[in-house]
């Protein structure tokens, strides 16, 4: 009898060791949800401001430059609903729902990672794509989008032309475009309203000097190396939610085992316990006879 309540306690122990262990995890499991949540907010908010900054320039630039930030916005959307799937199996205590979280979680990781490579070769050659669609617009600069943005772009950015005034200068003619003297006194610049900061534009230091290339391709540039680092940043964060999600299966499963292990033992020593005692023999039904008093 001692030995078996030394075994029972032992046993009790173990199991409320696991138990603590398994709320350990599950609690680590949350904290890891709610972090999720807020990247998932985060990667929707720097998507869609991205997207949004691109849209300033959007006649310089390729579709597929669109993507990486499309791509984020999808992201942060499905971290938000797989944050709420994990929760809901932690609660649950579900091997399965567990399992299929960090099944998700490893999927969200492989696109986080495409989006990260995705931005940063979105980088290469970038400079080039963009000074040739600027060129390419410079041509239908009559039409409205086109000069909108243009003219936008130069105010914002306090630039002038591609490379510089000079860009303009081969559509004098066509544009009606104001014409400006050379600091020289000899060399005569032609460019739109947007390229002059002084009311009165005459001169050359009347006019943006930069051209707009630089400082667009810059912009653009910086923001894809922002989406790239920061989704490898919520990758390594989702690394640790995969870790938690994979510690608490095992802790469940442990616990499940050790239970079920407990009822079987405990069902073997109830037959041993009544095997002793000569109990586990057939006993002779008790048959009911009644009488005058039960009338």
């Amino acid at each position: 009898m001692v030995e078996n309540r030394k075994n029972n306690k032992i046993k009790m122990a173990k199991e409320a060791e696991l138990e603590v262990g398994m709320k350990c995890v599950k609690y680590m499991l949350f904290v890891a949800n709610f972090m999720f949540v807020l990247v998932g907010f985060l990667l929707i908010s720097i998507g869609t401001t991205i997207k949004a900054i691109y849209g300033d320039f959007e006649i310089f630039m390729e579709d597929h430059y669109y993507s990486a930030s499309n791509l984020a916005i999808a992201i942060g959307v499905i971290i938000f609903f797989v944050a709420l799937f994990g929760c809901v199996g932690a609660v649950k205590e579900s091997v399965c729902l567990v399992n299929m979280y960090a099944f998700l979680l490893l999927c969200i990781l492989v696109l986080e990672v495409s989006a990260s490579i995705a931005a940063y070769v979105m980088r290469r050659n970038l400079e080039y794509t963009i000074k040739r669609n600027m060129m390419r617009t410079m041509d239908v600069y009559d039409e409205y989008t086109v000069q909108y943005t243009w003219n936008a772009t130069q105010y914002n950015l306090r630039c002038c032309g591609v490379s510089g005034p000079s860009d303009w200068t081969p559509y004098a003619e066509e544009y009606d475009l104001n014409k400006v003297l050379g600091n020289d006194n000899v060399t005569t610049f032609y460019v739109p309203d947007t390229c002059c900061f002084a009311e009165n534009c005459k001169n050359e230091d009347s006019i943006y000097a930069f051209g707009c290339l630089d400082r667009i391709t810059y912009i653009v540039s910086e923001c894809a190396l922002l989406l790239a680092v920061g989704a490898l940043c919520v990758s390594f964060i989702q690394i640790l939610g995969v870790i938690f999600s994979h510690l608490l299966a095992r802790s469940i499963r442990r616990l499940k085992t050790q239970i079920v292990v407990e009822k079987m033992e405990r069902r073997q020593h109830i037959y041993e316990q009544l095997a002793k005692s000569g109990q586990n023999e057939k006993v002779s039904p008790v048959l009911y006879t009644p009488t005058s008093s039960d009338a």
